[in-house]
């Protein structure tokens, strides 16, 4: 028997997906486009507008546009200052550099086939993602380039340039290296190890390999200095009093993490043993900040390419805190955001999502 639904059911289904529309815009659309103007605002005020760009990066590209070695006291790989060396060219260089950040972000997610456009504002109310803009480091560039070696895995080589390129311009993204070899991408590997030794050594060459010999010992400085102030199990645990057992747990998660990218590309999983590698970029890094985390974007997009609760989770990486990894309850809460969204999106299965069923993009 054909059912007839009344006015009110017919009037609700009509109005549903318009408000479900408007919802949309607005938390999506509207609210991240306002937090970014006022914030990044407050910032510029402040100063602290790209500060990793004004007080690290930049400098080292002004003595490389100089023809002087910016080490021992940068902590950077080569291949940065050297790409740099256009912003001391122009006039607001946090300004250019910003823009091009929030691009590449954007960029990243089309790289990885997102086409739900809901999907890039969510994306952008990440705490990490802002975390990222507004302190103009290489985090978001690494996230490019880790979604370009993705989407050329079915060309070796050129995977393993994008990875090769993503560790010379800062070394945690090694474990790209991993997932190639562990999926029998074989050449892939070789050209990633040989493009980031190839250009790391060869820009070095360049500076008369100044600093090199002491390089290794500065970022053991970096480590010792900054280590239990950022976001790590390690940190956390030397907080609650027990330090080896949180180098243990480290150890640990590496490891297991490690091993998960490797079972899974021997066992044909490419998408789930490149996700892991991706999460070994930043479990597997000492040092790891707020946005260190603007990563995971990577596994998300390519497991829920349309909006899902999964998207919504970062959100609230904003408690945490920007200068070092705050209190303790702020470093247990990043970890678990993170960590949370991490597994949401790469080990239950899609069809659990509701967020966002019943209403289409626009």
């Amino acid at each position: 028997m054909t059912s007839v639904a009344g006015p009110a059911e017919s009037q609700g289904r009509e109005h549903g997906p318009s408000r479900a529309a408007i919802a949309a815009v607005v938390g999506l659309v509207a609210l991240p486009l306002l937090l970014y103007i006022v914030m990044l605002q407050t910032f510029w005020d402040r100063g602290e507008l790209s500060i990793d760009l004004t007080q690290t990066l930049l400098p080292a590209a002004h003595e490389i546009a100089h023809w002087e070695s910016p080490y021992p006291a940068y902590g950077y790989p080569p291949l940065v200052a050297f790409a740099l060396v256009p912003l001391t060219l122009v006039p607001s260089p946090e300004l250019v550099w910003t823009a091009a950040l929030m691009l590449m972000l954007g960029a990243s997610l089309w790289v990885l086939r997102v086409r739900d456009w809901r999907c890039y504002g969510a994306a952008f109310l990440w705490g990490a993602s802002f975390h990222a803009v507004q302190t103009g480091n290489v985090t978001i560039p690494l996230l490019l380039l880790t979604s370009l070696a993705w989407r050329a895995r079915e060309a070796n080589v050129r995977a393993g340039i994008w990875s090769g390129l993503a560790v010379a311009t800062k070394i945690i993204c090694w474990p790209l290296a991993v997932w190639l070899a562990s999926t029998r991408r074989w050449s892939g590997a070789v050209a990633s190890v040989v493009v980031a030794g190839g250009i790391t050594f060869g820009l070095w060459g360049l500076l008369g390999f100044s600093g090199l010999l002491d390089y290794p010992s500065s970022l053991n400085k970096l480590e010792t200095a900054q280590s239990g102030s950022s976001y790590t199990v390690r940190a956390l645990l030397e907080d609650a009093g027990a330090p080896r057992l949180g180098q243990l747990a480290w150890y640990a998660l590496v490891v297991g993490v490690l091993a998960a990218c490797v079972v899974a590309g021997r066992r044909g999983n490419d998408r789930l043993s490149f996700s892991f590698a991706v999460l070994a970029c930043v479990v597997a890094s000492p040092i790891v900040w707020l946005h260190s985390f603007v990563l995971l974007l990577a596994p998300v997009a390519l497991y829920r390419p349309r909006l899902s609760f999964v998207w919504v989770v970062p959100a609230l990486l904003w408690f945490g805190s920007g200068n070092g990894n705050g209190r303790p309850w702020q470093t247990a809460l990043v970890l678990c955001a993170a960590g949370g969204a991490f597994a949401l999106a790469v080990l239950r299965p899609a069809e659990d999502d509701r967020l966002g069923r019943g209403s289409s993009p626009v």
